[in-house]
């Protein structure tokens, strides 16, 4: 079993509209830390919202998570100072875990909640509308530090400064950074493309990229 982690800090934010390159764009990337206690149910954390539900949120992506532990390289990179948490539009900000460290189809217990890690993300767009850098995605997946969404399997309460325990462990063992490197850097050999077909929790997005133009018959 990995180590103990810990919420850094719990963000939400509500919709909103912003200018980016001359366009008025909805968006719900823009996250704020927030204290005391927040429910995480099944489509998400109470107070945060989301501008376009087909590609954010719902149960598979209920919960955002990227690690502190990025946030330096980001700004030596960026050179924009310090970074505040839920830049990156993250509802957790985490320590102590990597995207090597869980896997998908690990439960992680934070406060009375249980939530399933899930797959990595997938950056959109509006990482651009965030940073005003039109270069965004592209650094994003340059860097190979995509954090990871969570579903929640037992709705409860967290807060910032809460541990987060790894409570069960899923025998493929097929990390969050696995699923990424296999997707955009390199090909998956035959046997793990095998155990990607067998991993029922990872969307069907990821194995069509993994398995590249197989169609998994695993949903």
């Amino acid at each position: 079993m990995p180590g103990v982690g810990k919420v850094y800090s719990v963000n939400v934010g509500k919709v909103r509209d912003v200018e980016f390159f001359g366009k008025v764009v909805t968006t719900g990337i823009f996250k704020e830390p927030v204290s005391g206690v927040v429910t995480a149910r099944r489509l998400g954390l109470d107070g945060d919202k989301q501008a376009d539900l087909t590609v954010h949120g719902g149960p598979q992506k209920a919960v955002y998570f990227y690690p502190r532990e990025h946030y330096a390289d980001w700004e030596e990179l960026l050179r924009t100072g310090p970074l505040t948490p839920g830049a990156f539009g993250e509802n957790i900000t985490s320590e102590g875990f990597s995207e090597a460290e869980l896997c998908v189809g690990d439960v992680i217990q934070i406060g009375s909640a249980l939530l399933q890690v899930l797959q990595p993300r997938s950056p959109c767009y509006k990482l651009q509308i965030k940073f005003q850098r039109p270069d965004m995605v592209a650094l994003f997946v340059h860097q190979n530090r995509p954090g990871w969404y969570a579903s929640v399997v037992q709705e409860g309460t967290l807060t910032a400064g809460d541990e987060i325990t790894v409570v069960s462990r899923a025998p493929e063992r097929i990390s969050v950074a696995d699923i990424w490197r296999y997707s955009l850097v390199e090909e998956a050999d035959l046997e793990t493309q095998q155990r990607v077909r067998a991993l029922e929790l990872l969307p069907r997005f990821w194995k069509r990229q993994i398995l590249r133009d197989e169609l998994s018959p695993v949903v």
